[in-house]
């Protein structure tokens, strides 16, 4: 539930610059319409943005737990044109009152001329604004439904290795045309799914063999490798470090330079096999 801006303090600064860039862009747009100095002009569009930022925090919200995709296609639209219509008016209404407030009236009376233009950019803003939650939305949904898959898989994982004994392997054949390679698990790097194959990575080349990563993650050493994600499977033994890469997602650096992503579970059974 915590608003994108947020997350971290880049995407404070960021939203921080993009407020300073339309305080410029209110400049250069409005200046040859009204003559008004430079200085109210940057510090009204600055405003504005400020004001939008802060709308965009219950907008968020709405955004997040609101799905307009199972209303008719009509009624979609009007939900969509009422709250661009309640954001924009909110966010102009409330400008209106600080330059009423704050402003020279010459300069406050000079800026009512201006407000068509400004609901304009306030509706193109919004729907940028829109888009980009949008976006983070569809992709939050997406890694918690990764996670729930996870999830599932471990526990049937789990219930299959306590019903029976599974055999624990130490080399993996492969078959090359009419020669067969013999891969040893403890120089296999990490398995990547491939489809219905798995492709295993050694410091001797790349091998696709007819498997699943179910298989592996249950015949794998576990002690040495980790499912770090549903497609790939990692021996801990080759980890360098291991970052935070963005919201619930980590970034595993190999010693052969590889990088790999780890969902939340992922990282989870890393950091217990680690024990850490």
């Amino acid at each position: 539930m915590i608003h994108p801006f947020f997350k971290n303090k880049w995407y404070i600064a960021i939203a921080v610059a993009i407020c300073l860039l339309g305080g410029l862009l209110n400049v250069l747009v409005i200046s040859p319409l009204i003559n008004t100095p430079f200085l109210w002009l940057f510090i009204d569009g600055t405003i504005n943005c400020l004001i939008l930022a802060t709308i965009s925090i219950p907008l968020w919200i709405v955004i997040k737990f609101v799905d307009f995709t199972g209303e008719a296609s009509l009624q979609r639209w009007l939900n969509s044109f009422a709250l661009c219509t309640l954001t924009v008016g909110i966010s102009l209404g409330i400008d209106l009152l600080i330059n009423y407030l704050f402003l020279p009236e010459e300069v406050y009376y000079n800026l009512l001329t201006t407000i068509p233009l400004r609901i304009t950019f306030g509706v193109l803003l919004y729907i940028m604004l829109v888009q980009h939650f949008l976006v983070l939305v569809k992709k939050e949904r997406i890694l918690a439904k990764e996670e729930e898959e996870e999830k599932l898989t471990e526990l049937l994982s789990e219930t299959e290795t306590t019903n029976s004994a599974i055999e624990i392997i130490d080399r993996i054949a492969i078959k090359l045309g009419s020669k067969i390679h013999v891969i040893s698990v403890p120089d296999i790097l990490y398995l990547q799914a491939e489809g219905d194959y798995v492709m295993i990575y050694t410091p001797d080349g790349n091998f696709l063999k007819e498997q699943t990563m179910k298989y592996f993650e249950q015949h794998l050493p576990q002690q040495k490798f980790v499912r770090v994600h549903r497609s790939c499977i990692v021996n801990v033994e080759i980890i360098s470090r291991v970052e935070l890469y963005e919201k619930q997602n980590y970034l595993l650096h190999l010693q052969n330079g590889t990088k790999i992503k780890a969902s939340t579970n992922g990282y989870r059974l890393l950091k217990k096999t680690l024990s850490l």
